[in-house]
């Protein structure tokens, strides 16, 4: 019902657009559409990250077995780059 290009272009409030170069859930245009819809948000592409924000392989096999490993850390540059924001943003 909503269209997330349309929503965050309405935001006037500071965004963050995160993506994993490894994400093989959505594809990196969608990324990129939502941060030309909002010129001010930042868009941060992480390499090696996947959609549950874990490093991961491009290999989809690969890939997909790091979704039933809990213990994996989420990516380091995600948690830097996220808490910066807030910490910036607060």
């Amino acid at each position: 019902a909503y269209s997330p290009k349309e929503e965050i272009a309405k935001l006037n409030i500071p965004v963050l657009i995160i993506h994993g170069t490894t994400d093989i859930q959505i594809p990196p245009s969608d990324a990129n559409l939502l941060s030309k819809a909002n010129p001010n948000a930042k868009l941060f592409i992480v390499e090696g990250m996947n959609h549950i924000l874990k490093d991961a392989p491009q290999d989809t096999i690969k890939n997909s077995a790091t979704y039933t490993k809990p213990s994996l850390p989420l990516n380091k540059s995600f948690c830097n780059e996220i808490t910066h924001f807030i910490k910036k943003n607060m």
